[in-house]
């Protein structure tokens, strides 16, 4: 049996300024972390959040979103190194 969890996925670790990492793993913790001091403004950033919006009125998928915070993330230099392996 499978059990559907909307806006879940397999975490996404952050690693913060201060250095902590934070692992990611539904949909409003990705926006509050694009919203709270994201280190970066650039076109990644900009599509993460509008595919967080796409997402919240239907024309995008979560898978979607998933890919395009990843694509902010590696944009942004947060994602860890040992994730990055993977």
């Amino acid at each position: 049996m499978t059990v559907n969890r909307p806006n879940m996925f397999s975490g996404i670790p952050i690693e913060r300024n201060d250095g902590t990492i934070s692992v990611l793993c539904t949909l409003p913790q990705m926006a509050d972390a694009l919203a709270d001091d994201w280190p970066s403004n650039g076109p990644m950033f900009l599509a993460a959040l509008a595919a967080l919006v796409g997402e919240r009125v239907g024309c995008c998928s979560t898978r979607e979103v998933h890919r395009a915070f990843i694509a902010a993330a590696v944009e942004a230099d947060c994602l860890p190194e040992s994730y990055m392996k993977e």
